[in-house]
Formats: structure tokens, sequence, C-alpha cells
């Protein structure tokens, strides 16, 4: 019986462990962000989509609902949560789960008009530009997934 040649299975087994060594690398360099993967692209992608959606929405200006027909929450109810999207913008931090929960309990995406219009009554400022100055990608990524699917009246 011939014994196989150990010359061959050391260069074998070098190249087993620079294989490993370059793949350890690699993971390393992807999560710290050196490195792009297809994930990332992808990610980074959904996230620059949010933001230009945001950035043009309609649904943000005040006045969207005036000319539709649609399920109205009423003034005291934009009122009310023109002041919970203000308190959670301008607290310590951001409370991206309040902003979440108030946008969630809109019945269409007409509210989103009613509710911009509250808050740039009640404070001034633009309610699209404050969540896009105060909210980063992946959280506007949240929004935009909350906003899309109201319904549209």
């Amino acid at each position: 019986m011939k014994l196989p040649d150990t010359n061959k299975i050391v260069s074998f087994a070098m190249l087993a462990g620079l294989l490993i060594v370059i793949f350890v690398i690699y993971k390393i360099m992807a999560a710290v962000g050196i490195i792009k993967t297809g994930a990332r692209k992808r990610s980074d992608k959904e996230k620059v989509a949010a933001v230009e959606m945001l950035r043009t929405d309609e649904y943000f200006s005040p006045a969207y609902y005036k000319n539709k027909k649609f399920l109205s929450i009423g003034s005291n109810a934009a009122n009310l949560y023109a002041q919970q999207i203000r308190k959670a913008i301008r607290g310590i931090g951001t409370d991206e789960e309040l902003i979440y929960a108030t946008f969630g309990k809109l019945r269409n995406k007409c509210n989103v008009s009613e509710v911009a219009e509250r808050y740039f009554v009640q404070y001034g400022n633009d309610l699209q530009t404050d969540l896009l100055n105060d909210l980063k990608e992946k959280e506007i990524v949240n929004l935009m997934n909350i906003i899309n699917g109201l319904p549209n009246t």
C-alpha cells in the first residue's frame, strides 16, 4: 500500500486555511461596511428609494386631501396625531416607535395630508421636512412601508 505524498497534504491544508482566512476577512470587512455585499447594496437602494419617496410624496401636502372623498379622521384626531409626532421628534432623541404607531392609526393616505396640515398650522413647520431631518434612512423605510400599506382613500 502506497502512502499519500505529505507535501500534497500540507499544500492542500495550507490552501484550505488560506481560503478560510480570506473568507473571515471578507465577512469582517462586509460587517464593518468596507465591502458592500449584494444584500447591503439592495438595502442601500431601498433606503435611497424610501427617502426619495418621502421627499416627493404628495400625501404630505396639506392640500392633497382637499378635493378627495375619503374617510376623514377629523380635526381633533389630526391635531392629536400632529402633537404626538411633534413630541416624538422634539423629545430627547427621536421616538421612532411613537411615529410608527401614530401613522399606523391613520385610516388612509389622505389622513397623512390632514395630519401634515394640522402639523403646519400648529408648529409652522413642514411635517415632511421634519421627518426627513430627524429620521435615519432605515427608519424612513419603515415609515414609508406603513404609509404605503394604507388605502388610498
